[in-house]
């Protein structure tokens, strides 16, 4: 009895490698597709904001209640140190998947750019959501899509201002100027956190983001102590510069006297 079944055993495996040399290797039903995404200089990403794809298989999302993919399952691809930021996820070999490329943490799909007269790029006007697809074979490089726009929710947009400011002629060269304020970007007040870079023309210039209608009280001071703060023209007390930032704007002030000086 136990001969009996070794035989059988031994022909059933003789048939299966048989079956398997005669039909060769199984195609597979999903390969590894790498992605790597890069973000177009000047699109507008809020900070601590990820990328990601979202597209109609699993891999990247889709559900039953929402085939065409769920941002919340999209595909996260991680930064690498060049900024640029990839990621794999397995599709069927031969088969169109349809995708969009996402701004993750808040959700805003890539739209429709154009390219104008002056080289720079706009969303196209009623272009909506870029749409992107791929039908993935053995000999294709991966995908490598670039973004130049983001439809970012205009109320986590933070505006930027960049801030130009004019010294007096009498301030020593080698002193670096400060900007001091009621964000945590300058302190907050503290004299010796926010320095400023000096520009070709002689100002100092710094660029800073703060939330939408952000109320902003700053002044400017030397090498990081209030015994050298601005003042006004006759050496008083000059109250707190004031701003409420709406808007990405420039900003240009003027310090007309150093309370040492």
């Amino acid at each position: 009895m136990i001969r009996r079944s070794a035989v059988v055993i031994g022909v059933l495996s003789a048939t299966g490698l048989a079956v398997a040399f005669a039909c060769g290797e199984p195609e597979p039903s999903v390969v590894a597709v790498p992605f790597t995404v890069e973000i177009g200089n000047g699109v507008v990403r809020p900070s601590g904001s990820t990328v990601g794809v979202v597209g109609n298989h699993s891999s990247l999302g889709a559900t039953a209640d929402m085939p065409q993919g769920d941002p919340l399952k999209a595909l996260k691809l991680r930064q690498t140190p060049d900024a640029k930021w990839v990621g794999a996820a397995w599709l069927p070999p031969g088969q169109q998947v349809d995708y969009v490329v996402y701004m993750l943490n808040p959700q805003a799909p890539e739209l429709v750019t154009r390219t104008l007269a002056d080289g720079g790029t706009e969303p196209v006007p009623d272009g909506g959501v870029n749409k992107r697809h791929v039908t993935w074979v053995d000999d294709k490089a991966n995908e490598t899509p670039k973004v130049l726009a983001f439809d970012v929710p205009r109320n986590v947009v933070r505006p930027c201002i960049n801030f130009t400011v004019t010294v007096p002629a009498n301030t020593p060269a080698g002193d670096t100027i400060y900007m001091a304020g009621s964000d945590d970007q300058l302190g907050p007040w503290n004299p010796a956190k926010q320095a400023l870079t000096k520009n070709a023309d002689g100002t100092y210039g710094v660029r800073l983001c703060f939330d939408q209608g952000k109320a902003l009280d700053y002044k400017y001071v030397r090498n990081g102590d209030w015994a050298y703060v601005e003042k006004n023209a006759d050496g008083t007390e000059r109250a707190n510069r004031t701003l409420t930032v709406t808007e990405t704007v420039p900003h240009a002030d003027t310090v007309l006297k150093w309370a040492d000086l």
